[in-house]
């Protein structure tokens, strides 16, 4: 019954707006993204898709790894969002917001009245404990996104699989990864150096090449937000092997590459050499993050 009264509380949301939405365009040289999320007192999601400069939005973030979180679960943070309600995963308490009233409404409107794109991003800033043990723990994390926030599926959803945004599907998953370790965390007895960048490979392959052509209705994305230093040690070994298609590139928390650099000494450095950057992608779009 909840689910019901979701889905149908969502289609009446849309219905109550008139227009039609513009078109968005992959491969326009004119598209602005955003970050949504993280503001205490931040305004709702519909408000920001209400702006005509803005062409996707990032929800953020899932920022608990399932290979960290309580019950082996991913879990989240949306600022003021949502409440304080988790969901339990066989009588423990995970991390994963359960309660996030109008989130789900607000991704619907936004796509269907407004025309943007709106991806949900995993990783950010805080915290940066956060890795994959290994290739098995990135598919299973993908398909744990999917079945949440992908398309609504009865064989997750009979299951007790969760839906924080209940029917709403993003148009796909953003890659702000930011980690952090004062060392080398050990897995299975090993310590994991390269955990920086483990798992992301096969997470990405898992998403474009596996879960997003069971679905047909829409066209489905991954992006990323490297810093602009190059070669950038989260990013460099996985944009070269994975399929990106929007690379939202940090150009604000490296004074040596940042975009006041290239004000200051009329040579935009940064830039680039991320345009030189080995993509798997060779027609990765890249977007100056300000």
């Amino acid at each position: 019954m909840r689910v019901t009264s979701t889905i149908t509380g969502t289609a009446a949301a849309v219905a109550a707006f008139s227009g039609l939405a513009s078109a968005f365009t992959a491969n326009a040289k004119t598209n602005v993204v955003t970050y949504w999320g993280q503001g205490p007192n931040q305004g709702s999601l519909q408000d920001v898709c209400k702006n005509p400069n803005v062409d996707i939005v990032n929800i953020g973030f899932i920022n608990v790894f399932p290979d960290q979180g309580k019950a082996g679960w991913p879990g989240s943070n949306f600022g003021n969002a949502c409440t304080a309600d988790v969901y339990t995963y066989k009588g423990t308490k995970t991390q994963l917001y359960s309660n996030c009233p109008n989130i789900g409404t607000d991704i619907a409107i936004c796509q269907q009245v407004y025309g943007k794109k709106v991806l949900l991003s995993i990783g950010g800033g805080y915290p940066t404990n956060y890795f994959i043990n290994n290739d098995t723990s990135a598919a299973n994390f993908a398909n744990f996104l999917w079945g949440a926030f992908g398309p609504v599926k009865s064989e997750w959803t009979s299951t007790g699989g969760p839906r924080p945004f209940g029917d709403a599907v993003v148009d796909g998953f953003d890659f702000d990864i930011e980690s952090e370790l004062s060392s080398a965390p050990v897995v299975n007895g090993k310590a994991l150096t390269n955990y920086n960048t483990n798992g992301y490979v096969k997470m990405i392959q898992t998403f474009k090449n596996t879960l997003f052509p069971k679905d047909s209705m829409k066209p489905y994305y991954i992006s990323g937000a490297p810093q602009c230093i190059v070669p950038d040690e989260h990013f460099a070994t996985v944009v070269a092997s994975a399929w990106f298609d929007f690379l939202f590139v940090q150009y604000y928390n490296t004074a040596a590459c940042s975009a006041r650099q290239a004000v200051t000494s009329g040579t935009f450095k940064g830039y680039n050499d991320w345009a030189g950057v080995k993509s798997f992608n060779t027609d990765v779009k890249l977007y100056v993050g300000l």
